[in-house]
C-alpha cells in the first residue's frame, strides 16, 4: 500500500542492494538475542555509523581522530543471508570528509562457529594495496564457492546477467587500517543478483511444506544455521523426498539459487542430487490440482559431482508462485537457503480483506464501486463475500508451527506443543465468494442484507515492466426493511412437468425502527399461473393491490405495510428442474428499485425435490437458467442469470462457460457448490472485459472432464436491454 491509500504491486530491480532494508529484519543470536538488522557493532563514533547504509551519498561516517585505530572499524548485519556478487564502498571527497586511505573488508554467512557465543567466521573480501583516493571501490565476492551447477530454462537474452559467482554473506567487517585527516566512509552497497523474496513467505500467506514434517522452513529463514535435510536412503518409491513451496503470489522470476550446508551430517554429505524440480502460476487443472510444469529434470547424479550452490537460470523471465522438487526413491536432500530473485511487477496478486463490520445490524449492500488505473495489459477484479455471525475458533500448532487436531495436540509432550492460537472465522450463514464484478457501480452480487462483508481483490499483468493501481473500493449500502427475513416452501417434493400448488411462508425479523415492506418478489424457474395466487397476512386473507408475472417470478403489491406479520403466497406453477428453488425478497412501493432478500429458514427450506427428474446415467443434470430473458441495467430486477445444475457420482470441478452464437468466447464463469452437488453460477452480463455485451441470444456451456470421460449441457439465455 503507497502512502496515498492506493495499492499497487510492488516493483522489483536488478540488481540489487541489500544494505538499506536490513533494519527490516530480525534474528536471533545465542548472546544477544533478538537482533534488529543494520550497523551493530561499532569501534569508534557509533552515532554517525548508520549512515553508511542510508542510500544518501551526501551522509557519512567519521572515525574520531581521538580513538586509537584498532577502534577504527564497524560491522553490518543485512539482517538475513544475502547471495552477495559485489561490495561497493562510497567515500566523501570534500572539505573535512575524505576517503579512508587503506582498509580491509572482510565477510561472514552467519554461522555460528560457537555453541554458546555469537562468533563468526570471516572470510577476506579486498581491500587496499596503496594509499586510495578514489571515491568508489568495488570488490566482487566469491569466496567458498568452488563448485557448481547452472540450469537453463528459455534463450540467453541480450544483456541478461548470467554471472554466478557469489558467496552468502549476512556480515559485513570494515576495518581501517591508516589514520588519515577527516577519514569518512559515505556508503556501503551489498549487490545482489536481485531482491530475494524467499524469506518473505509466510508473511504473504504462502507456505513451504515436506508432507508435515516441519523442515523446510530453515531453507526460507534467512539464516545459514537452520537448514533443510532429508536422509531417506531406503526411502521406496511412494514415499520419496519431496517439498511443496506457494510463494504467496505469483511472480515474474528469472533466478533460483539453492545453497547446499556446507557441513557433512553424521551419516551423509550434503548434496542436492537427482531431483526434478516442477513449476506453477497458480493455475489448477480440471481435477482442480495445480497445473505444474517440468521445469528441470536432472540426470543421474553419478555424471557430475555434488553442487554448491545450484543455480537455475529463467530467461527471460517465467510466471510462478508454487515450485515442487521431487528426489527419486533412496536419494537424500540437503539444503540451507534458497533464493528467489524476481524481476518487475508483481505479476499477480490476491488481496483478501479481513471481516469488515458494515453495522451491528443488518444492512441492504447495493453497489460495489472502485477507482483503478489501468494501463494496457493490466486487470484488476473483484468478489465479494457476506455474513451475519463471526466464530472464534482455537488453532493448535505443533512446535513446527504446523496446525494439528486438538486430539493429536492433547497426545503429545509438552515438549512438543506449539501455541493455542485464537482466530475469526465466518459463521455457518456466510456466502461463497461472488462471481467477479464487471463493472464499477455493479449491484452488490452476495447475499444481502448482512452485517459483515469481506473483499477479494485480484491485481495482474501480463509483463513485468507494467502495473494496474487500486486507487479504492468502496460499498453503498442503506437501511433494511427488516432486520431480517427467512422464507421456506412447501411442499418439499413434487412431480415434474405437472401443475401443483405451492405455498412460500416468509418470517419476517421486525427490529425497532424498522420501516417494513409491502412489495414480495418470488422468483420461481418456471412461470406462475397468474389467477392461482393467494396471499395472507397474518393468517387473513388479503386482496393485493397489484400483481405483475414474469416467466421466472412475480411481484405482489400488498394494500398495507407490513410490520409485524407472517405473510404467505400461494401459488401454482409447473416444476421441470431439480431442485426447484423458490427466492423470494421484500420491498417498499417509494423504493422500486431495492430489494432485501430472504434467507432460507433452513436447510432446503425453500428448495423443491423432483426425485422423478433425476438422471442417474449422467454426471450433469438438473441444469436452470433464470431468467430465460435478463436486463443487466442495474434496476434491481433480473439484472443477472443464474445458473444452477448438479453434478452427479463424481468430485469434479465443471466449467461454465457464455458463447455467442458463432462460437467466439464471450465469458467463464466462478461458482460454487451450495449444498451436496448443488452448483450455482451467476453471469451479470458482461464480458470478459468487464463490457456489457450487446443484446441478443447467448449459449451457456456447463462442461464436466472426468478420468472416465467428458459431458456438456447448454442452455440458451437471452439479454435484453
Amino acid at each position: 500500500m503507497r502512502d496515498d491509500g492506493s495499492i499497487k504491486p510492488v516493483r522489483f530491480e536488478q540488481p540489487f542492494n541489500a544494505a538499506p532494508s536490513a533494519p527490516q529484519f530480525s534474528h536471533k543470536l545465542k548472546q544477544a538475542g533478538v537482533v534488529q538488522g543494520g550497523v551493530w557493532r561499532v569501534g569508534s563514533n557509533p552515532t554517525r555509523a548508520r549512515n553508511i547504509i542510508d542510500g544518501d551519498p551526501e551522509t557519512f561516517w567519521k572515525p574520531d581522530p581521538a580513538d586509537p585505530l584498532d577502534k577504527w572499524w564497524l560491522e553490518i548485519d543485512l539482517g538475513r543471508v544475502v547471495a552477495v556478487k559485489e561490495v561497493r564502498l562510497h567515500f566523501p571527497d570534500k572539505e573535512e570528509a575524505r576517503p579512508l586511505r587503506g582498509f580491509r573488508v572482510f565477510g561472514a554467512d552467519g554461522k555460528l562457529a560457537s555453541e554458546t557465543e555469537d562468533i563468526f567466521s570471516f572470510q577476506f573480501i579486498g581491500g587496499t594495496t596503496k594509499w586510495n583516493e578514489q571515491t568508489l571501490l568495488s570488490y566482487p565476492v566469491a569466496f567458498g564457492e568452488t563448485t557448481k551447477a547452472v540450469l537453463r530454462w528459455g534463450e540467453t537474452q541480450a544483456g541478461e546477467d548470467t554471472s554466478t559467482a557469489f558467496a552468502p554473506v549476512q556480515y559485513l567487517r570494515i576495518i581501517v587500517d591508516a589514520k588519515s585527516p577527516d577519514a569518512a566512509l559515505a556508503e556501503v552497497e551489498v549487490i545482489s543478483f536481485g531482491e530475494n523474496i524467499a524469506p518473505g513467505t509466510l508473511a504473504r500467506g504462502g507456505f513451504i511444506d515436506d508432507r508435515g514434517k516441519g523442515r523446510t522452513a530453515g531453507m526460507v529463514d534467512g539464516d545459514m544455521n537452520s537448514f533443510w535435510e532429508e536422509l531417506d536412503a531406503a526411502a521406496s518409491a511412494t514415499d520419496r523426498t519431496q517439498w511443496n513451496w506457494d510463494l504467496g503470489a505469483v511472480y515474474w522470476i528469472n533466478r533460483v539459487v539453492f545453497a547446499a550446508f556446507q557441513l557433512h551430517t553424521t551419516w551423509y554429505p550434503p548434496r542436492i542430487l537427482a531431483h526434478r524440480l516442477l513449476g506453477s502460476d497458480g493455475r489448477l487443472n480440471p481435477s482442480g490440482d495445480l497445473d505444474f510444469d517440468l521445469l528441470f529434470d536432472f540426470p543421474d547424479p553419478r555424471t557430475w559431482s555434488n553442487p554448491e550452490p545450484l543455480t537455475y537460470f529463467f530467461s527471460p523471465y517465467l510466471k510462478l508462485r508454487n515450485m515442487f522438487m521431487l528426489f527419486p526413491a533412496g536419494e537424500s536432500g540437503a539444503i540451507a537457503e534458497a533464493f528467489v530473485y524476481p524481476v518487475g511487477y508483481v505479476a499477480q496478486v490476491d488481496l483478501t480483506s479481513g471481516y469488515i463490520e458494515i453495522s451491528n445490524r443488518p444492512k441492504v449492500l447495493q453497489t460495489l464501486n472502485w477507482e483503478v488505473d489501468l494501463p494496457p495489459g493490466t486487470q484488476v477484479q473483484a468478489q465479494t463475500r457476506s455474513g451475519n455471525t463471526l466464530v472464534e475458533r482455537a488453532v493448535y500448532r505443533h512446535k513446527n508451527g504446523t496446525e494439528v487436531s486438538k486430539e493429536k495436540y492433547d497426545g503429545l509432550i509438552k515438549a512438543l506443543k506449539g501455541p493455542i492460537d485464537k482466530v475469526i472465522e465466518p459463521g455457518d450463514d456466510w456466502s461463497g465468494w461472488s462471481n467477479v464484478y464487471g463493472f464499477s457501480g455493479q449491484a452488490f452480487l452476495s447475499p444481502s442484507p448482512r452485517r459483515y462483508v469481506q473483499f477479494k481483490v485480484f491485481v495482474g499483468s501480463d509483463q513485468p515492466e507494467t502495473a494496474a493501481t487500486l486507487k479504492s473500493l468502496s460499498l453503498a449500502y442503506t437501511d433494511a426493511f427488516l432486520s431480517g427475513a427467512a422464507g421456506e416452501v412447501y411442499p418439499k417434493e413434487a412431480k415434474p412437468g405437472v401443475l401443483q400448488t405451492f405455498s412460500y411462508h416468509l418470517h419476517p425479523q421486525f427490529g425497532s425502527g424498522d420501516p417494513g415492506f409491502n412489495r414480495i418478489l418470488i422468483e420461481t424457474p418456471s412461470q406462475v399461473a397468474p389467477d392461482s395466487l393467494v396471499v395472507r397476512v397474518g393468517g387473513a386473507l388479503v386482496q393485493p393491490a397489484t400483481v405483475r408475472v414474469f416467466p421466472d417470478s412475480f411481484i405482489v403489491e400488498l394494500p398495507q405495510v407490513v410490520r409485524q406479520d407472517s405473510v404467505e403466497v400461494e401459488f401454482q406453477t409447473t416444476p421441470l428442474t431439480n431442485p426447484y428453488l423458490v427466492k423470494a425478497s421484500v420491498g417498499k412501493t417509494q423504493q422500486p428499485a431495492l430489494w432485501q432478500l430472504a434467507d432460507p429458514a433452513g436447510r432446503f427450506a425453500t428448495t423443491v425435490f423432483l426425485p422423478q427428474a433425476v438422471e442417474a446415467t449422467r454426471w450433469l443434470a438438473n441444469l436452470s437458467s433464470q431468467p430465460l430473458v435478463f436486463t443487466p441495467n442495474n434496476d434491481g430486477i433480473r439484472d443477472q442469470a443464474e445458473i444452477r445444475f448438479s453434478v452427479l457420482k463424481v468430485v469434479a470441478q465443471p466449467t461454465v462457460r457464455i458463447y455467442r452464437l458463432d462460437g467466439k468466447l464471450v465469458q467463464e464463469l466462478a461458482g460454487h457448490r451450495d449444498s451436496g452437488q448443488l452448483w450455482t453460477y451467476n453471469w451479470s452480463g458482461s464480458d470478459r472485459s468487464g463490457v456489457l455485451v450487446p443484446p441478443g441470444v447467448y449459449v451457456c456451456q456447463i462442461g464436466l472432464e472426468t478420468q472416465a470421460g467428458g459431458e456438456t449441457l447448454s442452455r440458451t439465455i437471452s439479454v435484453v436491454y
